[in-house]
């Protein structure tokens, strides 16, 4: 059986920490995993992404009918989202902006809304995230725990690093291009978070297919609401 993951490098910079060490653990990953993983790694700041248009009018419509983004044809998101939907685990790369992820994730993940509107379409994925700080205590953490909250709103199931530590994910500590090559523990830290991913993302793709399990989320307009 074959994993499939997507990471996401959600930095502005090209030839970033954030993207080197992602590329790390997913070199890590194949060496250890040789022909049981395939991965894709999508930059972010490569794409052109348009901020939500809070439109209110949101994958889907009230009598339950799917329907898509309003700004399907104005930019390259929807391309991302069937990527994500397509994948059986998803790894997230961005750098600490004063103690949360970068402002291209958070442009790009309020994008994900029609994915939740349309029945949770990415309900049971493993999510993992890698967070790049310039300093060791410069707020990686925070950062982490930021980013995991739109996966947990879309059904996702958010991921540490593994028995290495059990913490919340991978802190890297690196200031200019190149220098998260220095930090051994961060790049270790990437590596098993991509493991824990691709191995919780291998037995739930595994349990689908044995099972024929169909995930019950449906997403409902009235539901939680006040009349």
């Amino acid at each position: 059986m074959t994993v499939r993951l997507l990471g996401l490098n959600c930095s502005p910079r090209d030839n970033s920490n954030s993207g080197i060490m992602l590329d790390t653990a997913f070199d890590k990953l194949d060496a250890r995993y040789p022909d049981q993983c395939d991965h894709e790694v999508i930059h972010l700041r490569e794409l052109h992404v348009e901020p939500c248009k809070a439109c209110n009018v949101c994958g889907k419509k009230k009598d339950g009918t799917f329907i898509p983004c309003v700004r399907e044809q104005e930019d390259d998101v929807q391309g991302v989202l069937d990527a994500m939907v397509a994948a059986d685990a998803i790894l997230v790369a961005t750098p600490v902006y004063f103690g949360l992820p970068s402002d291209l994730f958070s442009k790009f993940i309020m994008r994900t809304r029609p994915l939740r509107h349309q029945d949770f379409k990415l309900a049971n994925k493993p999510v993992g995230v890698l967070a790049t700080a310039g300093r060791r205590s410069g707020g990686a953490e925070t950062a982490i725990i930021a980013t995991w909250l739109p996966f947990v709103r879309n059904g996702c199931l958010v991921v540490g690093n593994g028995d290495g530590t059990c913490q919340f994910g991978a802190y890297g500590w690196a200031g200019a291009r190149g220098h998260i090559q220095s930090d051994e523990w961060g790049l270790e830290q990437a590596f098993q978070t991509a493991e824990r991913v691709f191995t919780l993302g291998g037995l739930i793709k595994a349990g689908v297919e044995a099972s024929g399990f169909v995930s019950p989320m449906v997403f409902s307009y009235s539901q939680g609401t006040r009349s």
